[in-house]
């Protein structure tokens, strides 16, 4: 066989594999009715991204979509709704590490299993900012770890409890760095911040973009990130892993749908949604816009989310057992 008889035959193969496809689609009819798409609370980044995309989308798909919130604690009402639904693709929803990595940690009994979802496709990280007070000595990172160091509890460091991101790295940085912050709980990261605004506490951490927008204000001052590696919206500030804090337990929004959801389905979504992630004007609005941020595998295939997943997984069961945190 010639190199242009293989040309002929590889390109037909790929012919026959879209119409194939399209066929595949043509037949289940999809969609046939309105879409919902399960997300986290009315108004937070994750429902403003969900409603921002669905525009689009809905455009694309030819059929209305329904963004319907699941609020609840550790979004496990939202992952259950998920998970349970009809592997039709007239349910999606919104996911993120809370449900796929860290609950399993958390929660000797959860009313879902990791294993009932299909990836659709990464969208973005939501990575956090570490401030201290307006009136710390601390003008960087390293000096904040050395004050932190040379008198042990002597710093307040606001969490949001056990199996925070806060709480995490606050006990990381005691059991592995000989680093030891005054845990300060919280019921919210909100108040967390609030409380390093009024210098009631010393250290605090939140979402970049607000978390940045308090440190232009002047009322905190941003130190460093907990990005794997230099954040876009600051790139100025060094991520963590820059001074040894070799953890990732930041969050990250996903599209995902129940498992059982045809093949074909999750690749017209994958496609659709592929589509949207191109769009400069649309992501700087409801993706980078909400804080989170489009690095890979944002945009790629739902094996590239899946493997993303699985790393995730591994990054907050490692990140746990050095804490000593466990399922209750």
């Amino acid at each position: 066989m010639t190199q242009k008889t293989k040309w002929i035959v590889r390109v037909a193969l790929g012919a026959a594999a879209v119409i194939g496809a399209a066929s595949a689609l043509a037949q289940t009819g999809y969609p046939s009715k309105s879409i919902r798409i399960l997300t986290s609370t009315a108004g937070g980044p994750y429902d403003i991204a969900m409603r921002g995309l669905s525009v689009p989308l809905a455009q694309a798909l030819g059929q209305s979509i329904v963004i319907e919130n699941r609020t609840g604690g550790s979004f496990i009402p939202l992952a259950e709704g998920c998970a349970h639904a009809s592997p039709d693709g007239h349910t999606l929803c919104s996911s993120d590490s809370f449900a796929q990595s860290l609950n399993p940690l958390l929660f000797a009994k959860l009313p879902y299993d990791t294993k009932e979802f299909a990836p659709i496709i990464f969208i973005g990280s939501l990575n956090s900012v570490i401030l201290v007070k307006a009136a710390s000595p601390a003008r960087n990172i390293r000096e904040l770890f050395d004050l932190a160091k040379a008198k042990p509890d002597s710093l307040s460091f606001a969490t949001a409890g056990p199996g925070s991101g806060a709480n995490i790295y606050a006990e990381y940085l005691r059991k592995e760095k000989g680093i030891a912050f005054l845990n300060v709980p919280y019921k919210s990261f909100p108040q967390g911040l609030a409380a390093a605004a009024a210098g009631e506490v010393d250290v605090a951490t939140f979402a970049i973009g607000a978390g940045l927008a308090q440190a232009k204000s002047g009322k905190v001052r941003a130190l460093a990130t907990t990005a794997p590696q230099r954040s876009i919206f600051a790139p100025e500030l060094p991520s963590l892993s820059e001074v040894g804090v070799d953890i990732a337990v930041n969050t990250w929004i996903g599209m995902m749908g129940p498992a059982g959801l045809p093949r074909e389905i999750v690749m017209r979504l994958n496609v659709e949604y592929k589509k949207l992630l191109a769009d400069k004007a649309l992501v700087e609005k409801f993706v980078m816009g909400q804080g989170f941020e489009p690095v890979p595998p944002s945009g790629g295939s739902p094996e590239e989310f899946a493997k993303f997943i699985r790393a995730d997984q591994e990054a907050y069961a490692r990140a746990v057992k050095i804490v000593g945190i466990k399922p209750e």
